[in-house]
């Protein structure tokens, strides 16, 4: 049985996972509120009251300052949750030899140079959001102890589909405008929040996983291919896709192109499961975005 600290686990991956897990017999998930823990505030003696090993197999850090936009004006708190926050956790789960797994973006990417951007490459965020969870990312992996940085992109999934709104707000103009040449990978949540529950079994069970992982499935794409695979399988191949120009003033700088490369994780997840025991679970696998996007569609 696999027990599993979850944090944040009211967002759109957090409340996945809870899902998920519910789903199993092998997972119990304590996903205490912001009542009982408030990251905001977090002190070490409340984590390290949290990360008990007697009772936590693994600790999973969904919980973030999310929207690109308010991170630039809400800074304090941006930083509070994006960067203090998950140091404290990596460093209390370090202390008491608890596996933590911290989840990350690929806007810590898409301010200097083009992609894609494998495990090892150097941070650079374009805006406030990247720049507090850059320095998330980097306390997490200063703490040391068997921590684990999980860098996800483009998130949607059944209940959260922004994207996917805005894109057909627009089809009774007659046209989409989106920001075309904007590239990472889009991910489906439900196969994300699987493929976590496998991992932090595997690292429950003592397997080592690597310092940053890249989970992703499908191949990459710009926002323009997004827009595109949105509205055929919505029944509109007819509402062309256009380029919408400048951002509007006001919004924070989004990477132009944070794609980021999957080969050494995909790599970890072959390895690991191949030397599994024979009852364990095949290596986990995110569904392709593009087939979850005709899927959802129908």
């Amino acid at each position: 049985m696999l027990r599993l600290l979850l944090l944040g686990g009211t967002g759109r991956l957090g409340s996945a996972v809870l899902r998920t897990a519910g789903l199993r017999l092998d997972v119990a998930v304590r996903a205490p509120g912001r009542g009982e823990l408030d990251l905001e505030m977090l002190t070490p003696d409340q984590a390290a009251s949290a990360v008990d090993p007697a009772l936590v197999d693994v600790v999973l850090n969904c919980a973030a300052a999310a929207h690109v936009d308010r991170c630039e004006t809400a800074r304090d708190q941006a930083f509070a949750l994006n960067a203090a926050a998950p140091g404290i956790l990596a460093n209390a789960c370090a202390d008491a030899d608890v596996p933590f797994v911290h989840i990350s973006t690929d806007y810590v990417f898409g301010g200097d140079g083009p992609g894609p951007f494998d495990e090892d490459a150097v941070r650079a965020p374009a805006q406030r959001y990247g720049e507090t969870k850059a320095e998330g990312e980097a306390r997490v992996l200063a703490a040391g102890g068997r921590r684990t940085v999980v860098r996800v992109s483009w998130l949607f999934g059944p209940e959260a589909q922004p994207y996917e709104r805005f894109v057909l707000g627009q089809v009774p103009t007659g046209a989409v405008r989106v920001m075309t040449d904007c590239a990472s990978r889009p991910t489906w949540i439900p196969g994300l929040a699987e493929w976590l529950i496998s991992v932090c079994g595997a690292l429950a069970e003592g397997a080592f996983a690597p310092s940053v992982l890249h989970p992703a499935g499908g191949p990459m794409a710009t926002r323009g291919q997004w827009a595109r695979a949105i509205l055929d399988a919505r029944g509109h191949p007819d509402v062309p896709v256009l380029d919408q120009g400048p951002m509007p003033p006001g919004l924070a700088t989004r990477p132009t192109d944070s794609r980021l490369e999957t080969t050494k994780t995909d790599a970890w997840i072959e390895a690991t499961w191949a030397s599994a025991s024979p009852t364990s679970r095949s290596a986990p696998r995110i569904d392709d975005w593009r087939d979850a996007v005709r899927a959802h569609g129908d």
